[in-house]
């Protein structure tokens, strides 16, 4: 039974999500200002907020906004201040940094991506500089070429 009561929970924080991105981009397409404090009374007050156990409500709800920050990264576009959206932007830049991608116009838009991100990146880079490659194991199955 909580399982089903769990779907019934998560098909609504969709739902709510899907519904605040379309007020969010039917805002931006109009030239009005979107502010993400209605829609976090509305998540608040939201009736399946208050009976969801486990975060089932906000990993359900986070789900639409972390897509389209991280679809916004891969098009070099930053639309919302929604925190969720900003972190599957900023996952999506760093993924994208770690494979080499670098883009010039998100750069000079919004610096080196932001400090989260610019940090992370040279703590990764830095740890990766310290493996002693010459003494790692070799086994001929995972050689590359």
């Amino acid at each position: 039974m909580p399982t089903i009561f769990n779907e019934i929970i998560r098909r609504k924080a969709r739902k709510l999500a899907k519904a605040h991105i379309k007020r969010a981009l039917d805002d931006l397409k109009y030239g009005r200002h979107f502010s993400f404090e209605g829609c976090q009374r509305e998540i608040d007050s939201s009736y399946w907020q208050r009976k969801s156990v486990d975060l089932v409500f906000s990993t359900a709800y986070d789900g639409p906004w972390y897509s389209l920050g991280s679809d916004d990264a891969e098009k070099g576009r930053r639309r919302f201040d929604v925190p969720v959206y900003l972190k599957g932007w900023r996952n999506q830049i760093l993924a994208f940094g770690f494979d080499g991608w670098v883009n010039p116009r998100v750069i000079q838009q919004y610096g080196w991506i932001d400090e989260v991100i610019g940090e992370q990146y040279i703590n990764a880079k830095h740890q990766l500089d310290q493996l002693d490659w010459e003494s790692a194991p070799y086994d001929k199955k995972n050689r590359v070429g």
